[in-house]
């Protein structure tokens, strides 16, 4: 089985910790950088006297994150204060919930001197190891941070359970500082480090966060030499990607305005276009198809129109037309007739003496755009011919050997309820050479918007003075 990568995510609020949980992080780390973090400042603010940091923490740490979170929380504990007692500290980690505890804020952070002065007021790395140690023996969950071998020794001889080396503060984003060190050399420090707790304390957990490691591929590159057992993010987990995300979403709502305009225009533009072919309304649905429909009229090949009952395409026909104003639009309608193959004649020809269209409408010059309306009702052997002629761009004349090519656009139209599927009363062949050149119109049920239009043009081609036409309420409208 593939070993596991243990996840942990520090956390400063209670919306990041749901986040978190739902992003399948193992643990939480409860602690006052998270929270300085969440109020806008960097998260060295942590080490800086300007806020109790247990009062900080244990506050949204329980009311926040522990209350709402079922994956395991660490409390991040301090030695600073007066009373700086590990067996209290323990005992208050434990009597709150919380599964274990980690030193943060910690002393590691502080330049070496300063960590000395601390350390001689017994209030340094060794009484932060001490606390850890007290939290296990209540059977908590002790995680360390250390920046050292010499902190580490000292977590193993206490046999922590968890040691994370930590690179210090995050690089990138707003607040992140410079880079230190490179990728390749931090994780040539964590190989010889995890090498060197783990000959100390086999059974421990050793994990990483900090410094250049700020992207999973960049955590990669650093399991690729070094002895990980997780990884906990700071900053990375939830400074970085808030940033960028927020930043990004203000910046799409300050253009809003500008994409408006565009879609505006292109809606204006794209309803002048379609006037001319006789279209009426600017609804959602029908710019929709009237998009597709300009894309496929600058194509040549063959379109599959599907209609609802009662719909007008001549419009539609009229925007498919390659040759206007040069060529015909020819219809052929096989109900009814296709059964003694009538309309099989008029499309490929026939060498009867009694037809005389023995070229037939597909092979005629003088048509620009053949329609064929309930293409399903032609007998399977025409639809194969017709397939066969798409694809191959020519046909055999009936009755020779001749050739012709197929000269007008071909329109397919289905008269039906609107779908998106091709139907299945035509045969596979033909469904298939037409299964991307597919259009369906929008119903009257979804251009609700254009019905004032739609009557309005009615009247007009009518004849009938505006003044005497019907008004439709807008409570009417509503009903829509």
């Amino acid at each position: 089985m593939d070993k596991k990568l243990l996840v942990g995510a520090a956390v400063g609020s209670g919306i990041v910790a749901l986040a978190a949980e739902r992003g399948g992080a193992d643990f939480l780390l409860a602690i006052n950088a998270g929270r300085m973090r969440n109020m806008g400042a960097p998260s060295v603010a942590g080490m800086l006297p300007i806020k109790d940091a247990r009062e900080l923490t244990e506050s949204f740490a329980v009311n926040e994150v522990l209350s709402q979170t079922q994956i395991p929380v660490f409390l991040g504990v301090d030695c600073w204060g007066s009373d700086a007692n590990p067996k209290e500290i323990a005992m208050r980690v434990q009597d709150m919930g919380f599964a274990g505890a980690v030193n943060f804020p910690t002393s590691i952070h502080y330049p070496t001197s300063f960590q000395h002065i601390l350390a001689r007021a017994d209030r340094g790395v060794a009484r932060e190891v001490e606390i850890l140690a007290e939290v296990q023996t209540l059977g908590l969950t002790g995680l360390f941070y250390c920046a050292s071998r010499a902190q580490a020794r000292l977590a193993c001889e206490a046999q922590l359970d968890m040691i994370l080396l930590n690179f210090g503060w995050n690089t990138g984003g707003a607040f992140g500082h410079r880079k230190r060190q490179s990728l390749e050399e931090a994780a040539i420090v964590a190989r010889e480090f995890g090498r060197f707790v783990k000959r100390l304390h086999p059974d421990v957990k050793f994990l990483l966060e900090g410094g250049p490691v700020v992207t999973a591929q960049d955590l990669g590159r650093v399991l690729q030499v070094a002895p990980l057992d997780g990884y906990v993010g700071g900053s990375t987990i939830e400074r970085l990607p808030l940033e960028a995300s927020i930043a990004e979403q203000i910046a799409s709502y300050k253009f809003a305005l500008q994409h408006n305009q565009t879609r505006d225009e292109e809606a204006e533009e794209l309803a002048t276009w379609a006037e001319k072919f006789g279209f009426v309304g600017t609804s959602t649905a029908q710019l929709s198809y009237l998009s597709k429909l300009r894309t496929l009229s600058e194509a040549q090949m063959p379109v599959l129109l599907t209609r609802p009952v009662g719909a007008d395409v001549t419009p539609t026909l009229n925007g498919l037309n390659p040759r206007i104003g040069e060529g015909e639009i020819q219809s052929i309608d096989p109900a009814g007739q296709d059964k003694f193959g009538a309309a099989g004649r008029r499309i490929f020809g026939a060498t009867t003496q009694e037809d005389t269209r023995r070229i037939g409408a597909l092979g005629d010059e003088g048509v620009a755009l053949l329609v064929i309306h309930s293409p399903e009702r032609l007998s399977p052997r025409s639809q194969l011919r017709l397939a066969r002629a798409i694809k191959e761009g020519s046909y055999t004349l009936p009755g020779t050997r001749q050739r012709r090519a197929v000269t007008p656009r071909l329109v397919f139209v289905l008269t039906q309820n609107s779908s998106e599927e091709l139907p299945v009363s035509l045969i596979d062949e033909l469904a298939m050479v037409l299964r991307d050149w597919h259009i369906t119109m929008p119903t009257i049920a979804q251009r609700a918007k254009d019905i004032p239009a739609l009557l309005q043009n009615q009247i007009e081609q009518a004849g009938v003075a505006l003044d005497n036409a019907p008004c439709i309420s807008d409570a009417a409208m509503q009903l829509w």
